[in-house]
């Protein structure tokens, strides 16, 4: 007869390897528990793994007996599954949504539920890459350029935009390694608690990390049952590396897109990266609305990120009082 084991992990890929590499490719995974530490309002959750691994009589070998500490429990049955890629996405996938339901008694939605999927199906329908050739975003404010020895006519002054709030809705902050993560998490702190998640070139301990549309998609799903916002900390890797991300940021089809910049790097070099993404994300039928900065109390000239044309509506932690930086009291 079979016998069991359980094997803790950060991950339940972290746990296929380990079950493979002690009992062999005949090993499986038959039930899994999330242990969660919640951390603050969300944020800086802590996330680790304990499955219960079957392995055929010939494999066994010493069991692996697990510490009892409090936790939310959770099982989620998994049948006769083999430890491969697409399976262990299913149930980690599954076991989120389920750990969802537990702190939402009142609106329990489950994956096997007619309800989960259909929240799934009209999220997909929804976000869909539209066919027509329009973008996706709203179109960029414009800011006003002066003209050597000519008057430039008085605008009226930019709108600061603000994250979109709402119930699933999906914000995107890009930003070079992982100047993004720190911007979003004072987003969330501003907010109230939003679903703060990594994705592309960053990662970090305690948030989940959304890949490609299907992603994107199941996040929604689970911002609706939380009643959150998805705000995504997206890492655009080196400098030379963010434009070659665009198709990969499209896919996710974000409600708002932001950008993340450094007021004290040279002025040159984040117009060369910020424009050549732009243009590349022009060419997916995507537009950027907006602007975060940091850095810019530690420069003597933060107004030189006015020049990347877009509205700023965060500086230095905090909301921007106007859209054009350099005019704050």
């Amino acid at each position: 007869m079979p016998k069991q084991y359980k094997l803790k992990g950060t991950s339940l890929d972290d746990i296929r390897v380990k079950a493979e590499q002690q009992y062999g490719p005949g090993a499986r995974i038959v039930s899994a528990e999330k242990v969660t530490n919640p951390g603050i309002a969300g944020l800086f959750a802590a996330n680790r793994y304990e499955a219960t691994i079957e392995v055929p009589s010939q494999l066994a070998g010493n069991s692996c007996r697990s510490e009892g500490p409090e936790r939310q429990q959770l099982r989620v049955s998994w049948e006769a599954h083999a430890l491969q890629g697409p399976a262990i996405a299913a149930l980690l996938e599954q076991a989120d949504a389920v750990e969802m339901d537990m702190h939402r008694p009142e609106a329990v939605v489950s994956t096997a539920s007619p309800d989960f999927a259909g929240i799934l199906e009209q999220l997909g329908n929804e976000f869909r890459a539209p066919a027509s050739g329009a973008p996706t975003q709203g179109a960029l404010t414009a800011l006003p350029h002066a003209v050597v020895g000519h008057a430039v006519p008085a605008a009226p002054p930019a709108a600061v935009p603000v994250p979109l709030a709402g119930s699933g809705n999906l914000v995107i902050l890009l930003g070079l390694g992982d100047d993004a993560l720190g911007t979003a998490l004072e987003l969330s702190i501003a907010g109230g608690g939003f679903d703060v998640r990594t994705a592309g070139a960053l990662t970090a301990f305690g948030h989940l990390h959304v890949t490609g549309r299907q992603g994107a998609t199941a996040a929604r799903a689970q911002a609706v049952v939380t009643d959150q916002t998805v705000l995504v900390a997206y890492g655009l890797g080196r400098q030379g590396e963010a434009v070659t991300r665009a198709a990969d940021i499209a896919t996710l089809a974000a409600d708002q897109l932001w950008l993340v910049v450094d007021a004290g790097r040279k002025a040159e070099d984040t117009a060369s990266w910020v424009r050549a993404l732009s243009a590349a994300l022009a060419a997916e039928r995507v537009r950027v609305d907006a602007l975060a900065v940091f850095g810019a109390s530690e420069t003597g000239s933060p107004e030189t990120v006015n020049g990347l044309g877009l509205p700023i509506g965060w500086v230095d932690g905090k909301p921007a009082r106007v859209a054009v930086l350099g005019k704050v009291d």
